[in-house]
């Protein structure tokens, strides 16, 4: 009986000890976890959380500093308890909002992507909360600044692209009569005639010449994968990736969104540059601040510029000055701009490229009580086959 309960002993330190390692190697993960992670009871206290949380939520207090990092540390805190209050009255076990906090060394406002799931035990009732943040501002920032990048790369394809075409357009007239002259020639001199020869080559060279023209032409045409794509979504991207600017300038954004919005074969990221070009003219047309409204609605009558064609239209609208009427013709025209020098005069005439490589359209109009609407209609099947 003693070898017995020795043995037993035995094994229920091991045991122990095996848990002490798992809980420690557990601890440890934890604790250097880069995301911030707070775990809550069922009263909303916080009964642990990872070092990054504690930086948020709880800083060493240091006498020099500790005013001024313990008001933000209790203001986060305050935030995240509300946050949290609000979001445990959704009954789902996994749950997700935004939420911006204050870093405590930087002052720096961050916006984090909060998801809670529940802990429940075997019996399934709830006996913790674990919340885990990801810092989602830069990552917007970047977004933002990559769709930036690739509007600006397309307003100077769009540019290559004009003074291509206009080359080719002021050299086509004077290679077309070449070409008609030499066909004269060839068709009258004999094929022996030692200058036939010549005449072939120059031909065949000014047939390359033709080429090489309609691959200028073609060239800043790139071609675009189409995929059902959600405009609701693009809207809710283009927004959060330029919240922090319409903040700076004092612009609210209204969305008045259709909820059963079909979704429209398309280039997401192209039409995404078109809603984000909108959106960042409307409020730099508001230079003292105002609201840019985004409004999504489906059609599928003749009123929408598509007969018997089912179409979407996104419009934004701002409450500016307007435009000047006699500017309005021509805001869809290349290096046109009322920006002066800060504007290129390629932004809006690249959406409009993009609207109607997608078989849709983009238009203007100035609102009666004051402001400016954009409209782009785009079908729903995507361009027809025979669309240019």
């Amino acid at each position: 009986m003693t070898q017995e309960l020795g043995a037993s002993v035995q094994r229920v330190q091991s045991a122990d000890d095996k848990i002490r390692m798992e809980r420690d190697r557990l601890d440890l993960v934890f604790r250097n976890v880069p995301n911030p992670i707070i775990v809550v009871d069922n009263l909303n206290e916080i009964v642990s959380m990872n070092a990054a949380a504690e930086r948020l939520v709880n800083p060493q207090r240091d006498q020099l500093v500790q005013s001024r990092r313990a008001q933000i540390a209790t203001s986060n805190d305050a935030k995240f308890t509300s946050f949290l209050t609000r979001l445990s009255l959704d009954p789902a076990p996994r749950r997700s909002g935004e939420l911006r906090l204050t870093d405590v060394d930087t002052g720096e406002e961050l916006e984090l992507l909060v998801t809670v799931n529940e802990v429940r035990d075997p019996v399934g009732a709830t006996v913790a909360t674990v919340a885990v943040m990801q810092e989602v501002g830069r990552l917007r920032e970047l977004e933002r600044r990559r769709l930036e990048q690739a509007l600006f790369e397309s307003e100077k394809l769009a540019a290559t692209g004009r003074l291509a075409a206009s080359i080719a357009h002021e050299i086509n007239n004077p290679l077309e009569a070449i070409q008609n002259a030499l066909y004269l020639l060839v068709k009258r001199i004999p094929e022996d005639d030692p200058n036939a020869r010549f005449l072939g080559i120059a031909m065949k060279e000014t047939e390359r010449m033709s080429r090489i023209l309609r691959q200028m032409l073609g060239l800043y045409r790139p071609a675009a994968d189409l995929v059902p794509t959600d405009l609701n979504a693009l809207i809710d991207d283009a927004e959060a990736l330029v919240a922090k600017r319409l903040l700076v300038r004092n612009v609210k954004v209204e969305k008045q969104l259709q909820a059963d919005l079909p979704k429209v074969m398309a280039s997401a990221d192209q039409i995404k540059q078109v809603i984000l070009n909108l959106v960042l003219n409307a409020a730099e047309a508001m230079s003292t601040g105002g609201v840019v409204t985004i409004s999504t609605e489906s059609h599928s009558d003749a009123g929408s510029g598509f007969t018997r064609t089912d179409a979407v239209r996104v419009q934004v609208a701002d409450t500016g000055l307007g435009i000047a009427e006699e500017s309005l013709p021509h805001v869809f025209e290349p290096f046109f701009s009322t920006k002066g020098e800060k504007g290129t005069g390629l932004g809006l005439w690249v959406s409009l490229g993009i609207a109607q490589s997608h078989g849709g359209r983009l238009q203007v109009r100035n609102r009666p009580g004051g402001g400016t609407v954009f409209s782009m209609t785009l079908p729903i099947g995507g361009p027809s086959a025979d669309a240019a």
